[in-house]
């Protein structure tokens, strides 16, 4: 019976180890997620920061069908909580509809396009993050006008 309780702690004991060693080598869980990543069909995902990274905002288009609508930013939020009015550093656009990207969209300054998305063109991308070509854009759309053909 003493033989039997031995083999029975060994084989607990060396679980253990093995399960210690396993939680100590393992490589640590990534928390960022990949460029441009879950960006659903038919949407227009605003990210954060410039990469197609950091939060992101999802924009529905409207239907196709020659529809036109005007989104402004002052009521649109990241994932994380944050308005996105002039906070957009990337964008990704997963629709078939022709986006302009307005600085001060109200039009009590100065309005002005920033960018453009041309229609039929699924997975257009613009990035103004620093070291880009068109960093100048970084955080300054507050509204978007969709047209869907």
């Amino acid at each position: 019976m003493a033989l039997k309780s031995f083999k029975s702690a060994a084989t607990l004991v060396a679980g253990a180890v093995a399960g210690a060693v396993m939680l100590l080598t393992a490589t640590p869980a990534s928390a960022a997620n990949p460029p441009y990543d879950g960006c659903p069909a038919w949407a227009l995902c605003l990210y954060q920061d410039g990469g197609g990274s950091g939060s992101k905002a999802i924009v529905v288009p409207p239907a196709a069908g020659g529809h036109t609508e005007i989104v402004r930013l002052t009521k649109v939020h990241f994932l994380n909580g944050t308005l996105a009015n002039d906070q957009v550093s990337s964008w990704l656009n997963n629709s078939q509809c022709q986006i302009e990207f307005w600085d001060d969209a109200y039009g009590e300054l100065h309005p002005s396009q920033v960018d453009f998305a041309t229609s039929w063109n699924w997975g257009a991308k613009a990035d103004y993050a620093a070291g880009t070509s068109t960093y100048y854009n970084n955080d300054r759309i507050s509204g978007l006008r969709f047209y869907c053909p």
